[in-house]
């Protein structure tokens, strides 16, 4: 893992740019939803809104289709998140560790604005590797999602090819069919350009992304081998109330290396962390010190 500018490789380094990507503060614990169908003046007008090209030389068949999950079925958890094929981990042990706290629920909650009733026509770029079978696709729901700017997507996103009855999202997913998650990573591709440039991850770091999620500067220490450990256990104590993440290092051995997680406080003697790959763990405040290199928080 690198936190210096020279980057690092899949699945993404938790090393610093320079940007301005402010957020804004909490709000209520619901979605906000707009039902067009009750707005007489907005039921013949079709909201038109670009897909956000792929990565190319994805490893997946793709298709493109309208995804039908609710946002979040249940309040938000950190098992909510499933970082895809993307080197994007920043993005994913943020909205892991957010999901972790109730302060980060209000967070996420505010951040999304569902828009259903409407008609939504999704179309695609000619420069594209992606072909789509049709040249556009029609829907009912989109979202603006406010993370330092408004971002305004619809509910179609790239999944792998299958007969049709089951869902597998290509990019950003969640075991729990919580849609949240990949409406945020979806809302930072179609700002940025593509799924290919969110994919470039010697460009978009945590220090870009942490403060668009969180809304908040982004704080935190380096951690090596002479590094207290009440130091690193102090601030395992306060994720559970404050959004917090580590890095690894490059020579990890005991957890993934250059990867981010998001960690969810102590359990017992133990530090638990949430690998957004989809699987929680626990390491002793020794072990962590010899794997991790750095310690990222920061409340909304």
């Amino acid at each position: 893992m690198t936190i210096t500018n020279n980057g690092a490789r899949f699945p993404g380094p938790l090393g610093t740019v320079t940007g301005n990507w402010n957020g804004r503060t909490p709000g209520p614990l619901d979605f906000k939803v707009v039902d067009l169908s009750k707005t007489p003046a907005t039921k013949a007008t079709t909201k038109v809104l670009e897909m956000p090209p792929p990565t190319s030389g994805s490893s997946s068949i793709i298709r493109a289709r309208a995804v039908d999950w609710d946002l979040a079925p249940k309040p938000p958890v950190p098992e909510d998140v499933l970082q895809g094929e993307l080197a994007n981990c920043p993005v994913a042990a943020i909205l892991a560790a957010l999901a972790n706290t109730a302060t980060g629920k209000k967070r996420i909650d505010n951040m999304i604005t569902e828009f259903k009733g409407g008609s939504v026509k999704t179309t695609f770029t000619d420069d594209s590797d992606y072909k789509p079978p049709v040249s556009e696709i029609l829907s009912k729901r989109s979202f603006s999602v406010d993370i330092g700017y408004s971002s305004e997507i619809s509910d179609v996103f790239y999944v792998q090819y299958s007969d049709g009855t089951d869902v597998t999202m290509v990019y950003m997913g969640s075991p729990n069919k919580s849609l949240w998650p990949c409406v945020i990573e979806k809302a930072f591709a179609a700002k940025i350009g593509s799924y290919d440039e969110l994919d470039d991850d010697k460009k978009h770091k945590v220090d870009q992304f942490w403060p668009a999620l969180v809304g908040s500067k982004l704080q935190g220490f380096a951690v090596d081998e002479k590094t207290d450990l009440k130091k690193i256990i102090d601030a395992a104590t306060a994720a559970r109330q404050v959004p917090t993440i580590g890095a690894s290092r490059d020579d990890a051995t005991r957890v993934l290396d250059h990867h981010g997680f998001a960690i969810l406080g102590m359990i017992g003697k133990d530090i638990e962390l949430y690998d957004p790959h989809g699987k929680r763990d626990k390491l002793t405040p020794e072990e962590f010190r010899k794997n991790f290199q750095r310690i990222y928080f920061g409340n909304p």
